[in-house]
């Protein structure tokens, strides 16, 4: 499976005998190639890697099977219609030290706006930056020239939900996408659709395409957009012990990264003082077999008035790596 290359800021580069061709392959690679990968994904450029890497420490504590279950600005990445829930202003921002040195973060923000909710969110996969080095001999150790090169992917969405009654929702969002490599850039344009609903007490459901765009071109080549289907659903809350437990389930399929079956609960224990603890775990099922991620997910929270702090590890047995995604909210409690 493919992985990320290392971009220490200050890092040499010894023996190159051109100035940019083993910078721009090593980075170029690391910008056009998944995180993920399957079997399925042989021979396939893709691109905009950020709209697929986590954004919501929540979510990735519930293998990503969250959309119909989050009512909060983050619903902006994978559920739009969601945002409708939405009636107050709310900020999140996630972030992680990402594979071999990358950097990992997203912001998000709802804001009511006439009859739904508008949702601002930005992700960012910061590669770091490399020294150059010149050598006039080949095989030879070059110097430092004192120009820098760096690489970035950014993603900058912007979405809308709306109530069709007091049960339907529906939503879409533009996203802005953005690849900078040394002195080359790209960039793209992408939309996502998406219809939720609450057809009984407790229940919630979603489904949304997500990322349908043209393919994203960074020099001589071109990388496929991730388009995304998924339909999810969230059951009531059933109290076990002192728990409120919630489990939920989501099917997805990823172009290029074939089928996931994500398996999920959530469980809420509301202290007397205000303060409020959740416990998350989820595993997902894959169509493919040759993935980094580990398939299962953990998570934890802790809520106290507007303020939540959000837990998630992710781990990467192939790469022998572990993540650790860290995430704050501020909301003004709505009651849901």
């Amino acid at each position: 499976a493919a992985t990320l290359m290392p971009a220490h800021a200050g890092m040499s580069w010894p023996r190159a005998s051109r100035r940019t061709s083993a910078i721009g392959a090593a980075l170029c690679l690391a910008i056009l190639t998944p995180v993920v990968s399957s079997a399925q994904d042989a021979g396939f450029s893709r691109a905009g890697l950020p709209l697929v890497l986590p954004t919501d420490a929540r979510a990735l504590g519930l293998a990503h099977a969250a959309a119909a279950s989050t009512v909060s600005e983050w619903a902006t990445f994978f559920a739009p219609s969601q945002l409708a829930i939405v009636r107050h202003a709310s900020a999140g921002l996630a972030t992680e030290g990402y594979l071999a040195s990358t950097r990992l973060s997203s912001a998000a923000l709802a804001l009511p706006l006439a009859h739904g909710t508008l949702g601002i969110g930005a992700t960012v996969l910061d590669y770091g930056s490399i020294l150059e080095i010149a050598s006039s001999v080949p095989g030879t150790d070059g110097v430092e020239t004192g120009k820098q090169y760096s690489a970035q992917d950014n993603a900058i969405i912007v979405g809308y939900g709306v109530p069709l009654s007091g049960r339907v929702r529906v939503g879409g969002a533009a996203e802005f996408l953005s690849t900078r490599l040394a002195d080359l850039n790209g960039n793209g344009l992408a939309f996502s659709f998406g219809l939720s609903g609450s057809p009984a007490q407790g229940w919630d459901v979603a489904a949304s395409v997500q990322h349908l765009g043209e393919d994203i071109a960074l020099g001589a080549t071109r990388g496929a957009l991730p388009a995304t289907a998924r339909i999810a659903a969230s059951a009531p809350a059933r109290q076990i012990g002192h728990m409120a437990v919630r489990p939920m389930v989501e099917l997805r399929g990823v172009r290029g990264s074939g089928n996931e079956l994500a398996v999920a609960a959530e469980a809420v224990w509301d202290g007397n003082r205000g303060v409020v603890l959740m416990f998350r775990g989820g595993y997902t099922l894959r169509s493919g077999s040759a993935y980094d991620r580990s398939p299962e997910s953990i998570g934890v929270g802790a809520r106290l008035g507007s303020f939540t702090l959000d837990y998630a590890i992710e781990r990467f047995p192939t790469l022998d790596q572990v993540t650790h995604r860290i995430g704050l909210r501020v909301a003004r409690p709505s009651g849901r």
